[in-house]
Order: C-alpha cells, then sequence, then structure tokens
C-alpha cells in the first residue's frame, strides 16, 4: 500500500494549500461582516504565512528525532481544529489567531511529507514526484478561488472551513494507512542542540545552498504578492464578480500546471540548470510585461491576468528542479535542511505578502513587488551557478 502514500500526500498538499485559497474571493465578504478594512483582513493570509514560517527551524529536526509521521499526523490534528476555528471565530481577531495556528499545521506537512520524498526516492523520481506535488499546489489557487466562489454563492463563508476540514480529516486518514517512516535509525537517539546547531550554522553558511533557496524563495515569493492582492484588486478596484474572479486564477495557475508538467521531457533534453535558467527567464520577462501593461492599460483585467499567466508558467518550468537543486547543495541532515529552505520559501512570501497587505496597494505597487521579486530571483540564481562553477 505505501506505493499510494505520494498520491495521498498529494491530496493533503491540496487541501492545507485550498486553505489559503479557497477563501479569498470571500476576503470582501469577510471585511464586511466583521466591519473592519480590507487590510486587516487581507493580514489573514499574511499570519497563514507567518505561522508556517515561525516553526520550520523547530519541526525539521523534530521530523529527524521523532520521525515523519509523528510530526505529520500530529501537525494534521492541529491543522482540523484550527481550521474548524476558523469557521467558528467571532471576530477578526479570533480569525488571525486561528489562522496563523492553521499555518503552523501545513508547515508540519511540507517538512514532514516533503522529507519523507527526498528519503524515499532517487533524484529522477524525486523530482517527478516533486512535479505532481507542485501541481497540486498551485492547482488549489486555480481552483480553490472558483469553489469557494460557488459555496459563497449558495452560503456564508464560514462553510468553506468546514469544507477544508472534512477534506483534510479524509486525507489523513489515507494516510495513516499507506504513509512509511522514513527517517534514518537514529531518529532514536536524544536530540543534540549542540549537533542542531551546528548543523544549522553549516547549512546557512553554505553560500550555494543559501543562495539557491533565496532564489526559490523570492520566485514563490511573486505568487503570494498575486494571491494576497488579485482579490482586492479584481474584485474591488476592477469591480469583478467574486466568481470572475475566481475564474480567472484558473488560467493563471493552470499555466503552472502546464510548465510543471513538462519538466520531465523537457530536463530530459536540456537539464536541470538551463531548465531553471529558461523558467526563469519566462517568468522575468513577465515581470516586465507586468510593469508595463498595466501603466498602459490600468482599467484592462488582461494587462494583470496575463503577465500573471507567463509567470506561473516559467515558474512551472524552475519550481521543482530549483527545489531538488537546493536541497542537493547539503549533506546535512534533510529535515534540517528542509527546514531551512522552507523557511526561505514562505519567509519570503510571508514579507511580500506583508508588504502589500500593510501599505495601501495601487496597480504600481503591486506590478513593482512582483517584478521586483522575480528579477531578484533570476539574479541569485545566475550567481548560485557561477558559485558551483567555482
Amino acid at each position: 500500500m505505501t506505493f499510494l502514500f505520494p498520491l495521498f500526500l498529494i491530496l493533503y498538499e491540496f487541501c492545507t494549500n485550498m486553505s489559503n485559497d479557497m477563501y479569498l474571493s470571500a476576503l470582501p465578504r469577510i471585511s464586511e461582516d466583521f466591519s473592519t478594512s480590507a487590510n486587516l483582513v487581507q493580514l489573514t493570509i499574511t499570519a497563514w504565512l507567518a505561522g508556517d514560517t515561525s516553526v520550520q527551524l523547530i519541526v525539521g529536526p523534530l521530523a529527524d528525532r521523532y520521525g515523519r509521521r509523528l510530526i505529520l499526523f500530529g501537525g494534521g490534528l492541529l491543522f482540523v481544529l484550527s481550521t474548524l476555528g476558523c469557521a467558528l471565530a467571532p471576530s477578526i481577531g479570533f480569525l488571525l489567531v486561528f489562522r496563523f495556528i492553521q499555518g503552523i499545521g501545513v508547515c508540519t506537512m511540507m517538512i514532514a511529507g516533503y522529507a519523507s520524498i527526498h528519503d524515499l526516492y532517487d533524484d529522477k523520481r524525486a523530482i517527478h514526484i516533486l512535479v505532481w506535488m507542485g501541481s497540486a499546489a498551485v492547482i488549489a489557487p486555480a481552483i480553490g478561488p472558483v469553489l469557494g466562489s460557488v459555496i459563497l454563492t449558495f452560503t456564508g463563508w464560514r462553510t468553506i472551513f468546514y469544507f477544508l476540514s472534512a477534506l483534510a480529516i479524509l486525507s489523513l486518514l489515507f494516510l495513516w494507512f499507506v504513509m512509511p517512516e522514513s527517517a534514518a535509525s537514529d531518529t532514536k537517539h536524544p536530540l543534540n542542540v549542540k549537533a542542531l546547531i551546528h548543523s544549522y550554522t553549516k547549512i546557512i553558511t553554505n553560500s550555494s545552498f543559501m543562495t539557491s533557496a533565496a532564489s526559490f524563495g523570492l520566485l514563490y515569493g511573486g505568487i503570494m504578492g498575486w494571491i494576497t492582492a488579485s482579490p482586492f484588486l479584481l474584485i474591488k478596484e476592477l469591480h469583478l464578480t467574486p466568481l470572475q474572479f475566481g475564474w480567472l486564477q484558473v488560467p493563471v495557475f493552470g499555466a503552472y500546471i502546464v510548465g510543471a508538467q513538462l519538466v520531465k521531457p523537457l530536463m530530459e533534453r536540456i537539464g536541470k540548470d538551463r531548465l531553471i535558467v529558461f523558467g526563469l527567464s519566462i517568468a522575468s520577462l513577465s515581470g516586465v510585461c507586468l510593469l508595463l501593461l498595466p501603466f498602459l492599460y490600468p482599467e484592462k483585467t488582461i494587462s494583470f491576468v496575463l503577465p500573471m499567466v507567463g509567470y506561473a508558467l516559467g515558474f512551472g518550468f524552475a519550481a521543482a528542479p530549483l527545489n531538488r537543486t537546493t536541497l542537493t547543495e547539503t549533506q546535512e541532515k534533510r529535515g534540517a535542511a528542509i527546514a531551512v529552505f522552507y523557511l526561505m520559501m514562505i519567509g519570503s512570501g510571508t514579507i511580500i505578502s506583508l508588504i502589500l497587505s500593510v501599505f495601501d496597494e495601487n496597480v504600481f505597487s503591486i506590478s513593482l513587488v512582483i517584478a521586483a521579486s522575480v528579477f531578484l530571483s533570476f539574479l541569485l540564481n545566475t550567481i548560485r551557478q557561477r558559485q558551483d562553477q567555482i
């Protein structure tokens, strides 16, 4: 039954990612229900990211010490309870707290789940599974807003969180029977804080690893910038309905899936490094278009959506190869390495989301933040390649 493990891990990852996408079309409604500002409601996205970021360096070593299963299922319970808390939240303050805790639950899936994939499979197979996991992660923002909009049409926004709770319980039940324990046998030894600090020091001082992780984080951060800003940009500024907003996410994140599914044949033809550069080049060119088109045609929806389609396509090409390349830059324990990697990734997304939530958004600021993130990502990957050649 263990051969089904990647399938159900993908289902669970899909659910956890839906928790940050399915309610996007409801953000204006939540703002009205709680009689609060749009910026404060947008902080529910930042709170989710902050919760995910806050425990990365703790969860990684715990997954190495106590095993992947315990961390994933313990965090899964936390995710289910906090999602129910979101559904029952009586105020925006409670919603922010439960969203933060929900992010912590997501962190356990990312570290324990992805560590298991890197533990169990060789380079080629791992990249293939990472492509599918990345696709699942991006299917969520593609169909999540649409599904959320449909639910919002017939019921309230709280039903979205009840639905996510049920899906999480189902996913975790399947995983309970098929997830193998992949952690090394030395997990029975006591957790050595001194050795852990030494391991983190070696990872953080590994310039190739950190540069590559930062490149991935910034590329991901641009996507999080779009997820944060697009509901209010498209619904409030361009006056689209929640359902129209949901459907417009489909081509954006569908482009990622197209790119991700082409990774395997392209990688066999041009190799990992060239594929990463190819993907980052497409995303960077899209960043240029994102700066130009909204300036020229600020009232046109396509001025924002079309560049993000190109951005997501480039991200799809680069994501899985860059993920695997980063984690092969160090020989330290997998859990610790993944903890630092995802800290960089989610940390970048949190900072970009926070910038767009705290400061009043306009067409220029949204475009500039997203474009700057991909330009820096391209630059850092170029530096990483030169470091590897030395």
